[in-house]
């Protein structure tokens, strides 16, 4: 009995140091993930009024650091505000940071398959779901009407110094599959008609304006494995903005 309960106690003491192990490592791994993106935003964008200026981006420095950074995305008042990268592949970022290496919750970026990305007529960009609410975390969070209406616009924030307005139109779970991550779009008002079934939320749109759209796509809960994604669709409404000179809508 002695041995049985000594054996017991070796079990137990090797379980909660394994998950004791576990949950360390998961603690820093977010801890990494915040601070290497806080240095980022801290050291290429600054504002002089939270909530009423738009981001003050350091443009040069950030394209000197990686060339590949092609804009900065924006949503007030929620966690992503995060330089935008697009790589050779869809894998070069998936876990890569800024400077390529290694990092669990990778960059924000663009679909490789986007040609000219904010001129196409669908620009897709793809984020990690992050437990700890980092990345595009947030961003299932638009199939709920009352977070959509409190968060309505998405901005980006381009090199030449200038800020486009995205209004969300569309939020909703669809297939990693779907044709709505197709990025050679021939027929808008299709497009516009199949982005918009299955919406779970109810937004004013001018399906006639023929605008350009980024896709903001994200896991579910699940992490991705059962092939379905968070996505919202949301529509140039303003380009050219001057966020020197202008305030935040």
């Amino acid at each position: 009995m002695k041995k049985i309960r000594l054996l017991l106690m070796v079990i137990c003491v090797a379980v909660f140091c394994y998950s004791a192990y576990q949950l360390l490592t998961i603690y820093f791994n977010y801890k990494k993930i915040d601070e290497t993106y806080e240095e980022i935003a801290e050291e290429y964008t600054a504002v002089e009024e939270e909530g009423e200026d738009y981001l003050q981006i350091d443009w040069n420095s950030l394209l000197s650091r990686n060339s590949d950074v092609k804009a900065w995305i924006q949503i007030p008042d929620t966690n992503v505000n995060y330089p935008v990268l697009q790589g050779e592949t869809n894998d070069t970022y998936i876990h890569s940071d800024i400077d390529k290496q290694e990092l669990t919750a990778g960059s924000i970026f663009i679909a490789s398959e986007n040609q000219n990305p904010f001129i196409d007529i669908n620009t897709v960009i793809y984020g990690h779901n992050m437990k700890n609410g980092s990345m595009f975390h947030d961003i299932k969070s638009y199939t709920e009407q009352e977070f959509a209406d409190a968060h309505p616009y998405i901005y980006i924030y381009l090199p030449d110094g200038t800020v486009s307005q995205y209004k969300v139109v569309s939020a909703h779970i669809i297939s990693d599959t779907s044709t709505l991550y197709n990025t050679n779009i021939v027929d808008i008002q299709g497009f516009y008609q199949d982005m918009m079934k299955g919406n779970d939320i109810s937004v004013d749109f001018d399906q006639s304006s023929q605008m350009p759209v980024i896709t903001l796509s994200t896991c579910t809960s699940g992490g991705g494995e059962n092939g379905k994604r968070n996505v919202v669709h949301a529509v140039l409404e303003r380009s050219q903005i001057d966020p020197q000179t202008e305030k935040m809508n």
